[in-house]
């Protein structure tokens, strides 16, 4: 089975909203599925479409689950692991969380570490968008449209600044590495605020959310292991307190140590393979 993934930057006017877009696809001739899928967390929110008839199935409570066409992934804490049956698309709008409120007036909260059917959460106009998408031949037209949607949502809202966006963007331009107490003196609101408005719109607490972005930045710096000054020089770059503790808190994120993860190319999704 021939696997390949691709990211692609939205346009400068979106990437406030959007982390990236992705593809990817599994094709095969002889009615093969796909080596088990795993995907650590990327501190995002996710609107994934299969773009053709086949769906891929994800472990959920230790069964496999046929995932819907069209899902929207909430903000995840542990690795998902999935796998593809047969020749598969799959294409996925990574949205930062608080994106989701900007856009489309939904808080990521109620999908923390699950996700649902896009058709149970009232996205009507998403619905259609989606719908569209699927059996796009090639990826630039599903990015055209995709950015097209996106730029008409943009207009219908009015743009949003508040603190959980100051905070959420402050924690990303220090890959995780600031304190909840650094990011309350810097915006000037209580912790006990940041607690309560974190958990009302991703789903958990200032605290894990930037351990997310700092397991994410490092899932991205080992592809560049070796500039980094290998794990030792990774770890004291991403503000780990030593090697012995970023192995740890990444197996706690990934459910794999480092090493294994990075040579295990065929079964960890978000690699250009």
């Amino acid at each position: 089975m021939n696997i390949c993934y691709r990211e692609i930057q939205p346009s400068p006017e979106l990437m406030p909203y959007v982390d990236c877009y992705w593809l990817q696809s599994f094709t095969d001739s002889a009615g093969q599925t796909s080596p088990i899928q795993r995907c650590p967390p990327f501190g995002t929110v996710e609107l994934i479409i299969h773009l053709d008839d086949n769906h891929c199935d994800v472990l959920f409570d230790d069964v496999w689950q046929k995932l819907p066409r069209v899902f929207l992934a909430g903000l995840y804490r542990d690795a998902v692991v999935w796998r593809s049956p047969g020749d598969t698309r799959k294409f996925g709008i990574r949205l930062k969380p608080e994106a989701l409120h900007s856009l489309f007036k939904v808080p990521a909260s109620a999908l923390y570490n699950d996700y649902t059917s896009i058709d149970n959460i009232g996205f009507h106009q998403a619905v259609s968008f989606a719908e569209s998408l699927i059996g796009l031949p090639t990826l630039d037209q599903v990015i055209t449209k995709t950015e097209s949607h996106l730029k008409e949502q943009l207009l219908r809202t009015r743009r949003e600044s508040n603190y959980f966006i100051e905070a959420a963007n402050l924690m990303r331009t220090a890959k995780g590495d600031i304190s909840v107490e650094e990011v309350s003196n810097r915006l000037s609101v209580s912790q006990r605020q940041l607690q309560r408005v974190f958990k009302d719109q991703v789903g958990t607490t200032p605290k894990t959310f930037g351990r997310i972005i700092r397991f994410s930045n490092a899932y991205k710096e080992m592809q560049n292991l070796e500039k980094a000054g290998g794990w030792a020089g990774l770890s004291y770059l991403l503000g780990y307190a030593d090697q012995a503790h970023f192995i740890r808190e990444f197996k706690e994120f990934s459910g794999l140590i480092p090493h294994v993860m990075l040579n295990d190319e065929d079964q960890i999704f978000g690699k250009a393979i």
